[in-house]
């Protein structure tokens, strides 16, 4: 396995196939030691990675070479793009995560030729899924009225000024209302200062946590009644995933993809959409936990996941 993301969204996988009994060897970047010593090259990301094997391969062609599977999964595709019927030809497998991507795939053209890429039946599309057994249904008594926002970075796509927006119309006609946000500050000596300043002039400082990394997210879920999506462009958001299978509402943006996705009642198109939808739903959460939980099970269940890519085994 190579994942220049430290295995942040496939350590389920690696796990899963250990737990098979398979050997599985794993680095960051491509290595070709690695490539020619394994049966399958499994490659999260169409980055580097594959541009340094294929060019390797290309240089050596007569040496040991493994099935290469690659999953596609965000950037890889709008800023790089595949874009190389030669590349597409060298893998055995592409991995698409969500509907809109692999119909965006499927419009690329080779940028020599001119000419739209030929996939043949290499690309496959498999939702992530969530591990149902790391997140079970929400046991915590919580008053109905706190938010919580998952961000990782808040750089512009994950639109945090949007969604304190989206809070500070709820907070401010009403004192109950609190919100948690796991995430922190772009570097640059602005975004702080820019953050502390709403949240001061809105007078929301109290009402509003910043959380910093955390190793079990299952806690930070227990602590909220509604996750609140704001962001501009994603290929899948785990934390909607998780939240959704403790049984948690959550209100999506409808950036480009989300219906694909998520096929989801509460995607909302403007704050006032948003600021509603979340007042109206509050005396429901209770009776909402078990179907947004069967969601994640129908639609986004780790094991699904792992069986398809089992397959391709």
């Amino acid at each position: 396995m190579a994942d220049n993301c430290t295995l942040k969204f496939s350590r389920d996988i690696k796990e899963h196939w250990e737990a098979w009994g398979h050997e599985v060897r794993y680095e960051i970047g491509a290595s070709e030691i690695l490539a020619q010593w394994a049966d399958v090259y499994y490659i999260d990301w169409w980055d580097n990675n594959i541009a340094y094997l294929f060019n390797w391969y290309k240089e050596n062609p007569n040496t040991n070479r493994p099935k290469f599977i690659v999953r596609a999964i965000d950037w890889d595709i709008w800023v790089r793009g595949i874009r190389s019927q030669a590349m597409v030809d060298f893998v055995d497998t592409i991995v698409c995560i969500a509907p809109h991507m692999e119909a965006w795939l499927r419009k690329e053209k080779d940028d020599t030729t001119g000419q739209l890429i030929e996939w043949g039946d290499k690309l496959k599309l498999i939702r992530p899924g969530v591990n149902l057994e790391k997140f079970p249904l929400k046991t915590k008594q919580t008053d109905g009225y706190t938010i919580g926002m998952v961000l990782g970075d808040m750089w512009w796509y994950k639109n945090h000024m949007g969604g304190l927006d989206i809070f500070a119309t709820l907070a401010q006609k009403d004192p109950r209302w609190k919100l948690y946000i796991r995430g922190q500050h772009e570097p640059g000596q602005y975004n702080p200062v820019m953050f502390d300043h709403y949240l001061e002039s809105r007078g929301i400082k109290d009402r509003v946590t910043l959380v910093g990394p955390l190793d079990d997210m299952n806690t930070f879920y227990e602590d909220i009644d509604i996750l609140l999506h704001p962001g501009m462009k994603e290929a899948y958001c785990y934390a909607v995933a998780e939240a959704m299978a403790k049984g948690i509402v959550a209100f999506v943006n409808n950036f480009y993809g989300s219906e694909a996705i998520w096929d989801y009642p509460n995607l909302y198109e403007t704050h006032e959409q948003a600021v509603s939808g979340i007042k109206e739903i509050v005396p429901s959460l209770d009776r909402l936990k078990l179907s947004r939980r069967q969601l994640i099970e129908d639609w986004h269940n780790m094991k699904t996941m792992l069986t398809q890519l089992d397959a391709l085994l």
